[in-house]
């Protein structure tokens, strides 16, 4: 059996406690003052004293006796803290409280030791306990620094834990969730603690597993739309399928999430899911997500709006109507002054361009492209509408991405020294 294992962690409540503290120097004053601060009854045996305990003393924080130890002086004590630098009166300490079954710490010896004092993080509603049974205080401290440095997030993922304890998906119903653009840190709390507690997860390639792993374990998992796999995001078969899918889990009394990447009513079809479920008689509920526009934008720095660059912004499909071959928008009717966030355009981007030029959008109107935006694998392209067919070609753009075209997608001077490892500077001609 390891040390790890032979020690239990507990916390113990020593308001009001009786403790007795073996040692007046610095280490000792150290634990008199936590031990104080925790509302414990102190008493402490020692030839001299330091200045900080005699002032505690005075003020009668503490009782103070003057002299050696004496096994008496242990009746009625809960605790004993020793920290003298006389190994042979800490061995017979120890030895002592070992005898009356009174737990016993003695500073810099672990095998004098029937609990450990770990090292403490606490915030105003957390304590962390760091120990490596008294072998290596370095690797503890080195722990207990690197969570006073994420202090923050902690207390951002204690906010959560609380919320989820009253968010939770209720069986036999609907959840079409909205995923955000990839980053877990997105989410808002609503949807993860419905995630969390899902019977079932319906999702598409989109959604990352970083995301997917939020999910029960238990949590049965079914992806549409493998990447490659269907002809598109709308193919009428997956989309019924999902239809039946879900109506099927929900009717088996699961709680069911559709788990679509973005924003469920902007390009997810999360309308007519909803149309769907009505019509079963499936009970539902749309979490509204952050979509990927914006997500992009955000992770670009690229102002949707902005006062002398973009008086407006228009969300648009860049695909093909289904048959036709041609685009669905009349790019002539939308406000050249604005911003255009186009969304599953990137592969036909040459297209794209020809009609925003036949349209009357200048061939210098600037563009950015945001690939797998809010996520490790992000990156941003950038030049003018007289480019933008040759840069997406040689940087080989993918899907997930986002095309932005108006006067606010040029890379503003404030972020030009700014843009990260992967993410290239402004391209043009």
């Amino acid at each position: 059996m390891s040390a790890m294992e032979r020690f239990l962690p507990v916390f113990h409540d020593v308001r009001s406690a009786r403790v007795l503290v073996i040692g007046a120097g610095a280490v000792g004053a150290r634990k008199i003052e936590a031990l104080l601060a925790g509302g414990a009854r102190v008493t402490v045996v020692a030839k001299e004293f330091s200045p900080a305990v005699e002032e505690r003393a005075a003020r009668g924080d503490l009782a103070i006796l003057r002299g050696t130890f004496h096994p008496d002086q242990m009746r009625e004590t809960e605790l004993v803290f020793v920290a003298t630098p006389d190994r042979t009166l800490n061995r017979r300490v120890s030895a002592e409280a070992r005898r009356r079954r009174i737990p016993v710490n003695v500073a810099d010896s672990p095998e004098e030791c029937t609990f450990h004092l770990p090292a403490v993080v606490r915030g105003d509603e957390f304590t962390a306990a760091i120990s490596t049974s008294g072998k290596n205080p370095g690797a503890a401290k080195a722990l207990r620094e690197f969570l006073e440095d994420h202090r923050e997030e902690i207390s951002v993922r204690l906010e959560r834990g609380r919320r989820r304890m009253r968010i939770a998906a209720r069986p036999g119903k609907v959840y079409i969730v909205g995923a955000g653009p990839g980053d877990p840190d997105l989410l808002t709390v609503r949807a993860l603690g419905l995630l969390r507690s899902a019977d079932a997860v319906i999702y598409d390639y989109l959604v990352p597993r970083e995301i997917l792993t939020l999910a029960p374990a238990k949590a049965a998992r079914v992806c549409f739309a493998r990447r490659g796999r269907t002809a598109g995001h709308g193919a009428v078969l997956k989309q019924n399928a999902i239809h039946e899918a879900m109506v099927r889990m929900a009717r088996e009394g699961k709680a069911v999430v559709r788990l679509k990447s973005g924003d469920p009513l902007v390009f997810g079809r999360g309308g007519e899911e909803a149309e769907h479920l009505s019509r079963e008689g499936i009970p539902f509920e749309i979490v509204p997500g952050i979509t990927a526009a914006m997500g992009c934008a955000a992770a670009a720095v690229l102002p949707l709006t902005h006062r002398g660059r973009s008086s407006s912004v228009t969300f648009v499909a860049g695909h093909e109507t289904d048959g036709k071959g041609e685009c669905a928008t009349d790019w002539s009717l939308l406000p050249k002054d604005g911003t255009l966030a186009i969304y599953m355009g990137v592969g036909r981007v040459a297209a794209i361009a020809r009609e925003l030029a036949g349209a009357g959008y200048p061939l210098d109107t600037p563009f950015a492209i945001v690939e797998n935006g809010s996520r490790p694998e992000q990156r941003i392209l950038r030049g003018t509408l007289s480019d933008l067919p040759r840069i997406a070609v040689e940087s080989g753009v993918l899907s997930p991405a986002i095309l932005f075209v108006g006067r606010s997608a040029a890379l503003p001077r404030f972020i030009s020294s700014q843009e990260g490892p992967g993410e290239p500077a402004a391209q043009s001609g």
